[in-house]
């Protein structure tokens, strides 16, 4: 008979386990990106507001800030890998980070009535991050 040895059943476990553990960690900091994401395009759009309606020299912020977490969503997907994260979870993500890429695209190379999508980009930003978030959110919230 071919038993396993108790130290090697023992090891296998253990690998196992750390490998669950990676895997929630990696989720955990998935579903905080997009919470974050999503947070920042709600900024994003509050500070285009503010530069409208308050004071137009406000409108440096929502030039300036999407630089600063434009990338997210490209860390995003690879943390899909390393979490084993599949199907809208790991795509979406790169979507959302090519539509960033578009919403710079639309008021700095075309004119006409293109740059009137910023707006229209902006809300597709939003609903595919919220959807992120709500999808993701459970690993915020489990306690293992």
């Amino acid at each position: 008979m071919n038993q396993e040895s108790p130290d090697r059943i023992h090891n296998a476990e253990a690998n196992a386990n750390e490998r669950s553990r990676l895997i929630r960690a990696t989720r955990f900091v998935y579903g905080l990106l997009a919470a974050i994401y999503l947070i920042c395009v709600i900024l994003q759009v509050f500070f285009a507001g503010m530069g409208l309606f308050v004071n137009s020299d406000n409108l440096q912020w929502h030039r300036t800030f999407a630089n600063s977490f434009e990338f997210v969503p490209v860390v995003m997907f690879g943390l899909s890998f390393a979490g084993r994260i599949r199907g809208s979870l790991r795509w979406l993500p790169l979507g959302l980070f090519a539509l960033t890429v578009l919403q710079h695209m639309t008021l700095q190379l075309f004119g006409g009535v293109f740059p009137a999508l910023h707006t229209v980009n902006a809300l597709l930003l939003f609903w595919i991050s919220l959807y992120l978030t709500r999808r993701s959110g459970t690993w915020l919230l489990s306690r293992k």
